[in-house]
């Protein structure tokens, strides 16, 4: 939004302090608007992630190799990994830095709103502080206090699994001669019918992130970023590698848990006041929680800071009404069916991305599809349906189905 020329303040709840964070996967889809924006990607200390290698759950072994070449030359960008903290100092910083195209953003800590009104286009936080402004975006989770506001109820229950993230220094591990997984530049993985790990580098290979899915009954379990002993960890993955295990015993920490819950899609993602001159959109987690199966619910969002850049650039000069009804109408469809695949990639392995399309299995998304999307050009068919105001005609769904 600052560099489409606005005049933007972000509100953050939190203080940054304290949160080291698991790595973001980000494949090419979102890896382009980085490079669009002119993030410093040496800054990241991104890993590029070369191939996917299969292990054996018992005993570690290497059974199947799928190399990801010919990704960025398909693609134009590489498949990254970051360490959050890594990611954030650096979108922080193309935010913030006076020296980059646009009015530099504000950035407003220990802010948490609580009442947003679409109308009036106004944010009160839990301080009793009250902001007002042209368009509000909230970003504030999958607990959004935003949704209910504009008049949507979250349906969504408890999955039957949780996850473990545990890091781990890959030079402690080398200097205790365990295995080097760090230097694979590769997602490990360990999967049985019930149970998976996904193990990838961050942070220039020195860290490694673990995720550990396992089979959970306990349709009461409600935690997120819960602290958990090693034993806890060890008792949920049965069986599993002992080389594996010995890197979690001897290296492992920031293990905390977080329970997964399958969400409904929303109805829509925005409320334009009245007079159509204002609005509330919501963006990332906030309009679209996922599975992480897909490892596309970063991306998505970094999709929506895309779409809204232009939808509100100068290029369409839209009212803020027509920008927020491209917005969802372009990115829901799309998020939609990456919800549903990530959804289904959690209760079935073999529902992860193929290169190509699946003629048997239409419903499963490939690489080309998802990591190859133009969402510029997409954007463009909207923005001409809607000044031919050709749109009026259409339902919602139609109106997707003719942009797709």
């Amino acid at each position: 939004m600052r560099r489409a020329a606005h005049q933007v303040t972000v509100y953050e709840r939190s203080d940054f302090c304290g949160e080291v964070g698991a790595a973001i996967s980000c494949a090419s889809n979102g890896g382009k608007w980085l490079h669009e924006w002119g993030i410093d990607m040496e800054k990241t200390k991104p890993v590029i992630l070369k191939s996917l290698i299969k292990h054996r759950w018992n005993d570690g072994e290497v059974f199947e190799t799928l190399a990801f070449d010919g990704y960025e030359k398909h693609f134009g960008v590489p498949y990254y990994n970051f360490h959050r903290k890594d990611i954030h100092s650096s979108l922080y910083d193309a935010a913030t830095n006076v020296n980059r195209d646009g009015t530099p953003a504000q950035i407003v800590l220990n802010h948490e709103a609580v009442e947003i009104d679409y109308e009036t286009c106004s944010v009160t936080f839990e301080n009793g502080k009250t902001v007002s402004g042209d368009i509000i975006l909230a970003a504030d989770g999958i607990r959004s206090r935003t949704k209910p506001q504009l008049g949507i109820t979250p349906v969504f229950e408890k999955a039957d699994s949780s996850c473990i993230r545990v890091l781990y220094d890959s030079e402690k591990a080398k200097q205790l001669g365990l295995l080097d997984f760090a230097s694979n530049d590769a997602i490990e993985f360990w999967g049985t019918n019930e149970n998976k790990i996904v193990m990838s580098p961050c942070e220039n290979g020195r860290t490694v992130c673990c995720l550990c899915f396992y089979k959970c009954s306990e349709k009461s379990y409600n935690t997120f970023n819960r602290k958990v002993s090693l034993e806890r960890l060890l008792e949920v993955l049965p069986d599993l590698d002992p080389q594996l295990c010995q890197i979690f015993k001897e290296c492992g920490y920031e293990i905390k848990e977080w329970g997964l819950y399958i969400h409904e899609p929303l109805p829509y993602f925005f409320k334009a006041s009245k007079s159509g001159k204002k609005g509330v959109a919501l963006v990332g987690d906030a309009a679209h929680p996922m599975m992480p199966d897909q490892a596309q619910g970063a991306v998505s969002a970094i999709e929506d800071a895309g779409c809204l850049g232009e939808v509100f650039s100068k290029e369409h000069d839209l009212s803020v009404e027509e920008s927020l009804m491209i917005y969802e109408l372009v990115r829901k469809e799309r998020v939609t069916k990456i919800q549903d695949a990530s959804l289904r990639a959690r209760r079935n392995l073999n529902e992860r991305m193929g290169w190509n399309k699946d003629l048997a299995n239409p419903h499963k998304l490939s690489l080309v599809e998802v990591c190859g999307y133009d969402m510029k050009d997409h954007i463009k068919q909207a923005v001409k349906l809607i000044k031919q105001k050709q749109f009026v005609t259409y339902s919602a769904e139609q109106f997707v189905h003719i942009l797709s």
